[in-house]
């Protein structure tokens, strides 16, 4: 008899004892996998499991694509941007509406204060790049040959025409329409870019 039929018949005539054995060893490889988590004298006999979520670590540090990517970021002072979505389902006109750009408002001014020291230099939200209703450029014309440069929204206005108002500005910006603004004026982004994208989950928890 050979061995494939041995095996096959052995495994039919004692299936439990088959099923017992993988379970055995399932719980075995289960237990040592988390043993490093949870026990650390373990550590030092079996690696610890890390999830790393970064797609850049595909790649070596010294790859020479990721190489060039952080210089040219580094030369034109480009950053990894956390954006924060707000949506009123609500109200008609979403959330350009007195209550929801106030609370936009107040938003942007407390993401401009993640900032920590960390190693002798600051790090956090970099508050000159922000993009938000209250920190961005409403670009329009003016008189003859005159262009008109202001805040978007220099404070939260206070009647519905006034958040009307702040809305048509920014769907008149191609920079900020369908970025700031989305596609159906509903809708409001904040681009908080950081210093380091190790610090998106402080600063999404804060």
């Amino acid at each position: 008899m050979s061995l494939k039929r041995r095996l096959a018949e052995t495994s039919v005539n004692r299936h439990y004892l088959v099923v017992a054995l993988t379970f055995a060893v399932t719980v075995v490889i289960a237990v040592l996998a988390m043993a490093p988590s949870v026990w650390s004298p373990a550590g030092r006999f079996l690696s610890e499991v890390k999830v790393d979520a970064d797609p850049e670590n595909m790649l070596s540090a010294d790859e020479p694509v990721r190489v060039f990517h952080n210089r040219m970021k580094k030369e034109l002072s480009l950053y990894d941007m956390m954006v924060v979505g707000i949506v009123n389902d609500v109200h008609p006109d979403g959330v350009f509406n007195p209550r929801s750009l106030a609370r936009i408002y107040r938003l942007t001014e407390f993401a401009k204060t993640l900032r920590w020291d960390q190693d002798g230099r600051t790090v956090g939200v970099i508050e000159g790049d922000l993009i938000a209703p209250s920190v961005v450029d409403s670009i329009e014309p003016g008189g003859p040959g005159e262009v008109k440069f202001e805040w978007l929204m220099r404070t939260p206005p206070e009647t519905q025409s006034g958040a009307l108002e702040v809305r048509r500005k920014a769907m008149r910006v191609p920079f900020l329409a369908g970025t700031l603004v989305s596609d159906d004026g509903r809708a409001v982004a904040i681009y908080l870019p950081l210093t380091s994208k190790d610090l998106s989950h402080r600063v999404y928890a804060a």
